[in-house]
């Protein structure tokens, strides 16, 4: 049987979640699904359940849960040997501010660099830092804020200079997106569409090559099927930046054309899979 909880995608027996609860006909529903489809807002608690009783799950989600958010993140590269800016982690703020301002341990890193809480998108929480001024007001910041979000913790990362340019792969299953962010307000550092960068579709096959050749085997080792993954380049080669698991649709045409994709590739990975629809 395939189950989805997908409410854009009606294929099989279709259940909406209400509410972020399973009821006990939805559980029941998991023990004896084949494969399941769940939307990317989902919960940790309601895809470990799935998990827990079904082999098949779209998208998997096996990296993002517990350790989603820019921690998360560098402990993923960190340990399948993935190139990434230097980045250092902190558990929570306070573990920074003890090692830093109470017991002087030296920066990681000279200014300017990065400084970013572990939770936040489209450039939210991420600041870069130029002095120590700068580093203990935005620290206060931080920590008052941190015991009001999910994924608490932070990192400091080297400043890569790009030239207000960064690359974004999104991945659908089996498709792969590649474009370039490009900055064009001189006031502006952050690469985020939101923030006014332009999309540049024109990437060459050797950056694809070179991105590819990280990306693919780590994509493959981890199981992700479902992201936009960013990506900088300092001396002309790759350092992997963010993964993105609930990411913009603007460069893929708008929402509606990304469903129209997402509803392609979820019926290639169940046709992948050789179950039958029902």
């Amino acid at each position: 049987m395939i189950l989805s909880f997908h409410p854009c995608i009606e294929i099989g027996n279709q259940s909406l979640i209400h509410a972020q609860q399973l009821t006990p006909e939805q559980i029941n529903f998991i023990k004896r699904a084949d494969a399941i489809i769940l939307p990317q807002g989902i919960t940790p608690e309601i895809y470990l359940c799935c998990r827990a009783y079904c082999k098949h799950v779209f998208p998997n989600y096996d990296h993002r849960f517990p350790g989603e958010g820019k921690v998360g993140d560098t402990i993923l590269w960190q340990h399948f040997q993935m190139p990434h800016p230097r980045t250092e982690i902190f558990g929570t703020v306070q573990h920074f501010m003890k090692q830093h301002f109470d017991a002087h341990h030296p920066l990681p890193f000279d200014y300017p660099f990065v400084l970013k809480a572990s939770q936040g998108g489209e450039g939210n929480m991420v600041f870069l830092i130029e002095n120590e001024t700068m580093l203990e007001d935005t620290v206060t910041i931080l920590e008052s804020t941190e015991k009001y979000v999910k994924y608490p913790g932070m990192v400091l990362q080297e400043f890569v200079h790009t030239g207000g340019k960064d690359l974004r792969v999104i991945i659908i299953n089996r498709k792969r997106f590649y474009f370039w962010r490009i900055q064009t307000n001189p006031t502006e550092w952050k690469t985020n569409v939101s923030r006014g960068a332009k999309i540049d579709f024109n990437v060459d096959s050797r950056t694809v090559e070179k991105v590819s050749h990280y990306l693919e085997p780590f994509l493959e080792k981890t199981g992700i099927n479902l992201a936009a993954i960013d990506v900088l380049f300092k001396d002309n080669m790759p350092l992997f930046l963010e993964i993105n698991y609930y990411f913009g649709r603007r460069a893929l045409g708008g929402s509606e054309n990304f469903y129209s994709i997402l509803k392609k590739e979820v019926k290639n990975w169940i046709d992948n899979l050789n179950l039958k629809n029902g």
